[in-house]
């Protein structure tokens, strides 16, 4: 049980902390079977302290973000990395994806995600933790650092009304 005590340690002691920071947040749990090489990664990242993060970037006119990440159009996502408060990592995220600033409106939802070894019976379910924020972009112009970084890694985006088929698959 020493996997699945200290990840759900961890996993309420982020909750605590995003409470603090943004009010109650709306937390649902689910669980599910990956093969061993995710559950390792799972694993890891439990250890290391991550958090998998979501953001909902709005511009002026409340359309949504979306970035190409290898052929499909999601939001922005990413994990924290040592330390780093989870909205901090949301605005890291979306200026290396997307080469855009933003700021932090709220927490939308939290995900507490039980995550099982579907080849290992016998392995304990390690928890992480997954938040959705919703944001707003800084500026409509890329800043020159932010762009650089977006080329690097190929990013393109694109901005989509909220209640378009591809966010709504998002939701």
């Amino acid at each position: 049980m020493e996997i699945a005590e200290r990840s759900r340690a961890r996993v309420q002691e982020r909750l605590a902390r995003l409470e603090q920071e943004f009010g109650s947040t709306p937390v649902d749990q689910t669980t599910f079977s990956v093969g061993g090489e995710a559950y390792q990664r799972a694993v890891e990242r439990s250890r290391e302290g991550q958090v998998d993060v979501h953001a909902f970037v709005h511009n002026e006119s409340g359309d949504v973000l979306l970035s190409d990440a290898d052929g499909s159009w999601e939001i922005p996502k990413g994990q924290t990395r040592g330390a780093e408060r989870p909205a901090a990592a949301v605005e890291r995220v979306v200026t290396e994806t997307a080469g855009v600033a933003c700021t932090i409106r709220d927490a939308v939802r939290a995900t507490i995600c039980g995550v099982r070894n579907e080849t290992d019976s016998d392995a304990e379910t390690v928890y992480r933790l997954s938040i959705v924020f919703d944001a707003e972009i800084n500026s409509a112009k890329l800043d020159s650092d932010a762009a650089e970084t977006a080329d690097d890694v190929d990013a393109s985006i694109r901005w989509d009304d909220a209640s378009d088929v591809a966010v709504a698959e998002l939701v």
